[in-house]
């Protein structure tokens, strides 16, 4: 016998809610992209400008603002993990982590697909100090690794793992591919970071040195929670 068609009404309710706060997550994380994106060339067009005295917009530019955003996204995801972990008030925050990596990876996806394929196709070359290679290679394996996790973010996967090893794969994982990906940044700007902090040549700095020192405070806050775990136990 089927329920009276009120018993049914929470329920779908519930699920037209569900399905709304996914898509407000969503439409939040995409409008932070964006913004990441756009913010960054404002960034470079307005810093080539004190640095080398051109205004000039290209797709190198607009490359390196996808780059820089897709690393600010994906630190900003594990950032959010370490200060849920030490904040009261956390179920906030971790609702905003899924979603933010997952657009930082997606944003990162475009931006390796612009140098490897399109820059080349248009005549351009993206910026390198070192052999591609060398300065690539992190690049795309952090590319590999994130891209694991945006499968293992299925629910499906994690039934299948069970919750503990779900976790733990997400967890060294993500911190493995973040490292990977401040390691490609920093062969592509050592350079530049370090002219900067011995002349303060240009007046701003390469907008990849305080995201990439953001990135290392996400893993340093996370090695902060897993030290006062330790210690608890």
């Amino acid at each position: 016998m089927n329920p009276p068609p009120f018993l049914n009404r929470p329920d779908e309710k519930s699920g037209r809610t569900g399905a709304s706060l996914v898509l407000k997550l969503w439409l939040r994380a995409g409008v932070a992209a964006a913004a990441a994106v756009a913010f960054g060339c404002l960034y470079f067009f307005v810093r080539q400008y004190f640095k080398d005295g051109v205004w000039r917009f290209d797709l190198i530019l607009v490359n390196k603002s996808l780059g820089t955003a897709a690393l600010f996204l994906v630190a900003l995801s594990m950032f959010l993990t370490g200060v849920a972990y030490f904040s009261r008030h956390s179920g906030r925050s971790l609702s905003y982590r899924k979603h933010y990596g997952l657009m930082g990876f997606w944003t990162g996806l475009v931006h390796g697909a612009v140098n490897l394929f399109l820059l080349p196709a248009v005549g351009l070359h993206p910026e390198r100090k070192l052999d591609a290679w060398v300065s690539d290679a992190p690049g795309l394996l952090a590319l590999v690794l994130f891209g694991a996790m945006a499968l293992l973010s299925n629910a499906g996967v994690k039934g299948r793992l069970g919750g503990e090893t779900w976790r733990k794969a997400l967890r060294y994982g993500g911190y493995a591919a973040l490292l990977l990906a401040v390691a490609h940044t920093a062969l592509l700007k050592w350079t530049s970071w370090t002219k900067y902090v011995r002349t303060f040549d240009s007046f701003l700095p390469s907008l990849s040195l305080p995201v990439a020192a953001f990135a290392a405070a996400a893993v340093v806050l996370r090695l902060a929670a897993w030290i006062f775990e330790a210690r608890k136990k």
